[in-house]
């Protein structure tokens, strides 16, 4: 099937006589539940929506599927001169799935949420219908509700995409900062650069702090190499200076996935000459789950001491450094440094009511650590997620959280997503928001 339509048209036929449950899809997932769920129902494999269906380099604007990853998009539009507002930096995410989840990079301080970004979307609805949906039509609801719904009010087929213009390098430029107060002063202060197109800060504690301010350029002296000599976390801390291709940029966390490759002379060799295609956020994903599983059925060894700990939340800006001191205070992360950035969105979507043009403070962290166990499972992320809702913030749910249903209605606006549901799932066939985000209710 070469078109959209002729997919489209397949994939509703396919649904006649029976309920969609579930999707399927090619791509791995990049949701990161720390307890799986379970999936009833015939799955809808909707793998075949991933084509870049035209690209408007004037106006800039993508007609894109919704199964399309990132990497296929940014290798279809960057020639052109142009690539997403915000591409986050794990190549097999999709746009659909960074639309209806929260996508974030270290240019959101001036484009917000990936979801900023959408214009409009043909969206597949679990009844089987398809409806158009944009900010001024009678689906506007829906358009608004998209972000933060995780698939729980239907799927994007198609989307337009509002596009930004781009270089064929970017340069980084890292500074290293001993006191958090001036670190975050000075990250804020870039926000107000219009020399500036990235921003982001690593830190491992109160005095090895670390923020990259970065710049799309026509022209690089060099271009340092992230997939086979250098891991860029490291680099950044080694070199002031580095320059990238911009796709190595984009996906600059992808080969290592963030940092959790390991640094022993195996990785060292698989790092050197593993096939491009196993040196990927996707390899690392499947590597930590068959570890896990082997750990677990293996009766003389010890069982796995550790327990993930990938979340990101926000905060107004000016509760960022006392988030940060709680964090560096309460939470070990065995040595890995915790990722920040900032983020000013243009308008609040009703299920993630981040207020439009505040400027908001993102603290991540993607690693394994250490259980407690005289504290019970996920302690950090327990404690991370009260301190962050105590201080007026919000947290992405692509993982899990340990919410009460109230709470989770008072931060998510349940009471609004409940009209959605009733609207366009009346039935409730893809689930609840709340039963696919919470993993143990508190």
């Amino acid at each position: 099937m070469r078109t959209f339509e002729a997919r489209k048209a397949a994939l509703l036929d396919s649904m006649r006589g029976r309920v969609a449950t579930g999707v399927r899809k090619r791509t791995s997932s990049n949701l990161f539940r720390y307890t799986p769920r379970v999936q009833g129902g015939r799955g809808l494999d909707l793998s075949r929506f991933s084509h870049c269906l035209a690209l408007d380099s004037e106006a800039r604007v993508l007609d894109v599927e919704g199964s399309a990853t990132f990497e296929a998009i940014v290798d279809y539009t960057l020639p052109q001169g142009c690539v997403p507002c915000v591409t986050p930096e794990l190549k097999h995410i999709t746009i659909g799935g960074a639309t209806v989840g929260i996508g974030i990079e270290s240019n959101c301080f001036r484009y917000g949420f990936v979801h900023d970004g959408l214009l409009e979307a043909e969206v597949l609805l679990p009844g089987g219908r398809v409806v158009l949906c944009r900010p001024d039509n009678e689906y506007s609801d829906l358009f608004y509700g998209l972000p933060n719904s995780y698939g729980t009010l239907g799927y994007i087929l198609r989307a337009k995409m509002r596009l930004m213009p781009a270089k064929p390098y970017v340069h980084l430029g890292t500074a290293r900062y001993t006191d958090l107060d001036a670190f975050l002063d000075a990250m804020r202060a870039a926000t107000l650069r219009e020399d500036i197109d990235f921003i982001e800060g690593i830190f491992f504690d109160a005095r090895r702090l670390y923020l990259t301010l970065s710049r799309f350029v026509d022209r690089a002296p060099r271009v340092d190499d992230i997939l086979r000599r250098n891991i860029f976390y490291k680099l950044i801390q080694e070199q002031p200076d580095v320059y990238l291709t911009t796709k190595d940029y984009l996906f600059r966390y992808d080969p290592e996935w963030f940092w959790n490759i390991p640094e022993g002379w195996p990785y060292r060799v698989f790092r050197r000459f593993a096939p491009a295609r196993l040196r990927n956020s996707g390899f690392y994903k499947r590597y930590t789950q068959r570890k896990h599983a082997l750990l677990q059925w293996l009766p003389w060894t010890a069982k796995d001491e550790e327990e993930p700990l990938i979340q990101d939340w926000e905060v107004p800006w000016e509760q960022a450094a006392e988030l940060t001191r709680f964090a560096l205070r309460e939470v070990d992360l065995g040595g890995k440094p915790w990722i920040v950035t900032p983020i000013r969105t243009p308008r609040s979507p009703t299920l993630y009511p981040v207020p439009a043009n505040t400027l908001y403070y993102n603290l991540g962290c993607y690693c394994q650590v250490k259980k407690r166990p005289e504290k019970g499972d996920y302690w950090y992320t327990r404690i991370m997620d009260r301190e962050c809702f105590a201080r007026g913030g919000v947290k992405m749910l692509y993982s899990s959280t340990f919410l009460s249903r109230e709470d989770f209605d008072r931060i998510y606006n349940g009471e609004a997503y409940r009209r959605l549901k009733r609207n366009y799932d009346p039935e409730g066939r893809l689930g609840d928001l709340y039963a696919k985000c919470v993993a143990h209710p508190q």
